[in-house]
């Protein structure tokens, strides 16, 4: 088994980058600075060409996500050879509920989170679902494990895109930008029949969105391949997005409440309103 380690990153969190650091028993690539798109894109791509790796995994850059907890979404990868295992985390620091789903949400159309019926941790953790493995429908790539053979059938592909307004507003440039990459790829495995088994043991924390970090556009964008000895290879560099990334934000005069930057986000960036 020769796992890839996948690390999609436009931000700096340092407690985050530190515990990714550690994780030195595996191969990984460092896909920094790139949009969502291009950097599933150039994942897959890669992994792909690589036949000398059976898994790919994805180490997201805004988790705490320890070597202990790496090994046993490896351990349980050999266990469930036939399906995409994986871990679990908060949505976030205001919402009491985990980034996981029971709910088959194929046939339905999806625009708010409220639709997902995501699971409180306290449903979870005291055993009721079953421990340490559950099925679920949806889960967030949180430390997800995709088999070759499963990665070969899916498309990487975003459920929903932002307009081109949102993304030059908050990011910089105007072109389309993938969204709900996770839950396409769970569309997909519903197709394929393919099983997603949660380790509830594997439940790390999650920053989600730091306001002001995302401004990338115009940083250098390099991909790197990180080997398990330690040895850096750059396997790719392309230049800025643009020049300079400027970021306005529509709101009242005055000073900005927490409330608006809350709802600025969530209609810009994560197309809820």
């Amino acid at each position: 088994m020769n796992v890839l380690g996948v690390v999609m990153s436009v931000r700096d969190l340092k407690p985050c980058l530190y515990w990714i650091d550690q994780i030195t028993f595996i191969d990984k690539l460092v896909i920094k600075n790139y949009s969502h798109d291009d950097a599933h894109k150039i994942a897959r791509d890669f992994f792909l060409e690589h036949k000398e790796y059976t898994h790919f995994l994805f180490l997201s850059e805004d988790i705490i996500a320890t070597p202990c907890h790496v090994s046993l979404i490896i351990d349980d990868a050999r266990r469930f050879p036939n399906s995409v295992v994986c871990g679990l985390s908060n949505v976030d620091f205001n919402n009491n509920v985990t980034n996981i789903s029971f709910r088959n949400m194929y046939n339905i159309v999806v625009r708010d989170r409220s639709v997902y019926r995501h699971p409180k941790p306290e449903d979870l953790i005291l055993g009721q679902k079953g421990f340490p493995f559950i099925k679920v429908w949806f889960q967030g790539n949180t430390l997800a494990c995709y088999p070759r053979k499963v990665v070969e059938k899916l498309s990487f592909k975003p459920y929903h895109y932002h307009s081109e307004s949102s993304a030059l507003r908050y990011f910089g440039y105007k072109r389309k930008h993938g969204m709900m990459f996770d839950f396409q790829m769970c569309r997909e495995l519903h197709e394929l029949k393919v099983p997603i088994i949660c380790d509830l043991r594997v439940f790390v924390m999650h920053f989600k969105i730091l306001l002001g970090s995302f401004k990338f556009a115009d940083k250098p964008r390099t991909v790197t391949l990180i080997r398990r000895n330690g040895k850096k290879e750059v396997i790719r560099e392309d230049p800025p997005y643009v020049d300079h990334i400027k970021v306005t934000v529509p709101t009242r005069k005055g000073k900005v409440s927490r409330e608006e930057w809350r709802r600025f986000i969530e209609k810009y960036f994560l197309g809820l309103h």
